[in-house]
């Protein structure tokens, strides 16, 4: 598996990666991206034997922009992104396995809102790229703010639940009919076919239309081997900043461990499985590893089993696979032997 490192320096972003044994360098794409910059993917600076490293516009993980609430429009922004650059990738006969599809290692900038990802050029055959697992990774990675709409996540995730593969035309004429305004934006401006890259930091704030070089758009990024952006300073960012009502959550109670945690999103996944859930239930292996989704939609709450090896049960009852089936304050929740209490 490849190490990343991330270094984050006045305008411009660079990223290490270091290959494992078995991952060869495909030299025709290497020469590719060394002669021709689309806008999304980093560019390649330098080769080693083992070791690529990229560059590009400053930006943070889209893991720690995820932990700050996000807009609707922003939201389905990112998701317009994920298709522009797959459609980009086949547009220049690459191989869409080779970009990196995990929100650890994929950018975006704070000013812009570009996503930036990495695309490595290698040789050996891997498995198919699963585009939808990692729009996944987004969804529940993504904490909503509070607006007028706050269902779009849920409609998004039936919508998407309902393809059979990952079909770009189709999910972005979806985006198109939740906000045209977010595809109209990205195609009008063409996001893939150019980029301003600079380590001049008025030159770039001039470039994005921003009068000076703040200090707050540039941020240094942490320098640590396994890339995770972990001293991302939130007061320092001023990407999307709304202050937030005081919002009232439902919980849940896990009998087992005494334990109380939020249901804080619009699509709340439960399972084993640490990287996909917003809850993680440690030791047991009864429990699938994306057990249930609880869905609040309307000051409502409703469970959806996600065909679970061991069933879902309401109040002693197993709900059905793949169905809405609405709770109550006090109802008790039980994922196969694992049991909690609902409460609002």
């Amino acid at each position: 598996m490849a190490r990343y490192k991330v270094k984050g320096k006045d305008c411009q972003l660079k990223v290490k990666v270091k290959l494992s044994f078995k991952e060869e360098i495909d030299e025709r794409q290497l020469d590719f991206f060394s002669s021709k910059y689309i806008r999304g993917l980093l560019k390649v600076q330098a080769k080693k034997k083992n070791c690529i490293e990229f560059y590009g516009p400053i930006g943070i993980s889209l893991f720690d922009r995820l932990k700050k609430p996000i807009s609707k429009y922003d939201f389905f922004f990112i998701m317009e992104q994920v298709i522009d650059i797959t459609q980009k990738v086949n547009l220049n006969s690459l191989i869409l396995r080779n970009v990196v599809w995990d929100i650890h290692y994929v950018f975006i900038n704070e000013t812009t809102k570009e996503l930036q990802f990495i695309y490595l050029p290698l040789t050996n055959d891997k498995k198919e790229a699963d585009v939808l697992r990692f729009m996944e990774q987004i969804i529940y990675a993504s904490k909503t703010m509070e607006e007028a709409d706050t269902e779009y996540i849920s409609r998004y995730v039936y919508f998407l639940k309902s393809l059979t593969s990952y079909e770009a035309e189709k999910i972005e004429k979806y985006i198109f009919s939740e906000d045209r305004s977010v595809v109209n934006t990205i195609k009008r401006h063409n996001v893939g076919q150019s980029g301003f890259i600079t380590d001049k930091p008025q030159h770039y704030y001039e470039h994005y239309g921003r009068g000076n070089a703040d200090e707050e758009a540039t941020g240094l990024l942490a320098d640590e081997d396994t890339g995770l952006l972990n001293n991302y300073d939130e007061e320092a960012t001023g990407l999307l900043d709304t202050q937030c009502e005081q919002i009232h959550y439902a919980s849940m109670y896990r009998l087992l461990t005494n334990e109380t945690f939020l249901i804080n999103k619009p699509v709340f996944r439960i399972g084993k499985e640490k990287s996909y859930s917003d809850y993680f239930v440690a030791n047991n292996n009864m429990v699938s590893r994306s057990h249930a989704d609880i869905i609040a939609r309307g000051g409502r709450y409703f469970i959806v089993d996600l065909n679970s090896k061991n069933r879902t049960f309401v109040n002693g009852t197993p709900i059905p696979a793949q169905q809405e089936t609405e709770i109550h304050d006090g109802d008790a929740i039980r994922l196969a032997n694992e049991e909690f209490e609902f409460r609002i």
